[in-house]
């Protein structure tokens, strides 16, 4: 007697968001690399480096300091089908009354690697990728550009990507990308990572613009660059079903900052640094503390009108 299984959910989304993956790959032409190949185009550019022309008025020693991390939190917005952050109490022996030497001790139950503010290696869409341990130090501290598209979703919605051109137009504006840099969408979004809970929360669900491919490719072979990201999920825009941004850096050997925090805002277009920082395990992702350097002069600008809130779908 034959039996009917009813599909897995979970199972279903996760097999989903593996063709999503295989499709970006097969638009970009390569879907297995050698480990060597995989992030040697970094490194190749990561020698002979000075700081670049405009950034030498922070240093990140004397600079204000902004939060950009989104850390973990109870019912925190989850990419659908990955798993919940769920922890409790494993031993807590501290007294109210007095100080014995007592002490608390949290245990994660779940969690998935991509949730909150984390960064991407090449391993998590690339066979042969490096993983977390295996990158340079160069992506600790990174020459910031960030690219503001409030007014444009705004104006237009949220349904477009950035291209080249558009980054060359900013350029004309504010000056070059800098070379070992990190280019970050500004869309507004983060504020929305604190309403509702896992996948149902208006960060999930809101559509959001990105990067082009051939817009990450452009920004890798004529800038050099070390990283994308944005204040959102990640560097692709939810109408791109392949996920073309974060194939195309990660093929770049570069990384992803995804769910960059709302003090974004308070960085310059150009001039400004951003270090990341926490702890490397031989995983293709991981939650990281970001922060911002800047002068104490700027002031932030606040994001221009509503955000039209629509399904999304799928992104990395």
């Amino acid at each position: 007697m034959e039996t009917t299984r009813n599909p897995d959910p979970v199972e279903e989304r996760r097999m989903a968001r593996r063709a999503v993956i295989a499709a970006g790959l097969g638009a970009a032409g390569a879907a297995v690399l050698p480990a060597p190949t995989a992030a040697s185009t970094v490194d190749q550019r990561s020698r002979n480096r000075r700081i670049p022309h405009g950034y030498d008025q922070v240093d990140p020693r004397t600079a204000v300091r902004v939060p950009l991390t989104m850390s973990l939190r109870d019912g925190a917005p989850l990419y659908p089908g990955d798993p919940p952050f769920t922890w409790h109490t494993d031993t807590d022996t501290r007294d109210p009354h007095h100080d014995d030497g007592g002490y608390w001790l949290e245990q994660i139950t779940s969690l998935g690697t991509h949730t909150a503010s984390h960064i991407s290696a090449p391993a998590h869409f690339i066979i042969g990728g490096r993983r977390l341990d295996q990158l340079s130090e160069d992506f600790t501290l990174m020459p910031l550009a960030v690219i503001d598209v409030r007014r444009r979703i705004h104006a237009r919605g949220p349904d477009f990507t950035l291209t080249a051109r558009d980054l060359r137009a900013w350029e004309r504006r504010h000056g070059v990308i800098p070379a070992h840099g990190c280019v970050l969408l500004l869309t507004g979004y983060a504020p929305l990572y604190y309403r509702g809970n896992g996948a149902d929360s208006p960060y999930i669900t809101t559509n959001a613009p990105g990067f082009a491919g051939e817009a990450v490719d452009w920004l890798f072979n004529a800038r050099s660059i070390l990283a994308t990201g944005s204040d959102t999920l990640g560097p692709d825009a939810t109408i791109d079903e392949t996920l073309r941004a974060t194939t195309r850096t990660l093929l770049q050997g570069g990384i992803t900052l995804e769910n960059v925090g709302p003090g974004l805002s308070r960085m310059r277009p150009r001039g400004d640094w951003i270090a990341v920082n926490g702890n490397r395990p031989a995983f293709s992702g991981f939650q990281m503390g970001f922060t911002g350097f800047t002068l104490d002069s700027h002031r932030p600008t606040g994001a221009v009108g509503a955000r039209p809130s629509r399904p999304c779908m799928a992104w990395r």
